[in-house]
């Protein structure tokens, strides 16, 4: 069932620690509950955002057609008419029934951002590649990043392939592109997705294992200076 699920963004920017701190606790329980897959992200892909009105003061930061969850105990002075309100103390049937709620408002508007394959969804017309070969943190370290990092200095990808061949969910495909742009190196282009050719594109070793086969396709890529480097990477 989870993988019928439709993926969309929430900003949880405009929240105070305690409140962030609850809400990441009970979302641990509540993604698996809700009617749809919540990721937290930067506020301009954001199809919902938490506020607490204590912080929050311009809606002129605000994507269009966001949709507003006030976290308060009290009316809210700047809450417009078709703004939602969590209880301060919320518990985790609070949380599950607000995002229902802003699911089926983000289905009635039919703007949501939503991926993957939804042909409304501006990640499905945007294509990416990188200008330059760059080192990761840590954590997308692992050699399935690599490979795409490789794929990525020849050719554009989409957001599609990203999850159909690149093997990566939709959480590390967001965080994947987010570290490509804090490092400068990604480029963006809106298209129309790309074509069905393209978009088959699959590694020239995946019927091969082993680290060696990668490394091999990495030195026919980028030369033997770009192994080198990739081999000192612990």
């Amino acid at each position: 069932m989870s993988m019928m699920r439709k993926t969309t963004f929430i900003s949880v920017k405009y929240l105070a620690q305690k409140e962030l701190l609850r809400y990441e606790l009970l979302m641990q329980i509540a993604d698996e509950k809700t009617v749809f897959r919540w990721i937290s992200s930067d506020l301009k892909f954001a199809s919902v955002v938490l506020l607490d009105p204590a912080i929050f003061k311009s809606r002129e930061a605000l994507p269009a057609s966001c949709i507003c969850i006030w976290i308060s105990d009290s009316a809210v002075p700047a809450a417009k008419k078709h703004d939602m309100i969590l209880p301060l103390s919320f518990r985790l049937p609070d949380l599950i029934s607000v995002l229902d709620r802003a699911a089926l408002r983000i289905l009635d508007m039919k703007t949501e951002q939503i991926c993957p394959g939804d042909v409304t969804d501006p990640f499905y017309h945007r294509t990416y590649r990188i200008s330059k070969w760059t080192q990761l943190e840590h954590s997308l370290s692992a050699i399935r990043f690599q490979k795409i990092l490789a794929i990525m200095t020849k050719q554009s990808i989409n957001w599609h392939w990203l999850l159909a061949y690149g093997g990566l969910t939709e959480r590390d495909a967001y965080l994947f592109l987010d570290e490509l742009r804090k490092r400068n190196v990604l480029i963006e282009r809106m298209k129309l997705p790309v074509s069905h050719e393209t978009s088959r594109v699959t590694y020239a070793d995946q019927k091969e294992s082993g680290v060696g086969m990668f490394v091999k396709k990495i030195n026919q890529w980028l030369g033997r200076s770009r192994l080198q480097e990739l081999e000192r990477t612990p």
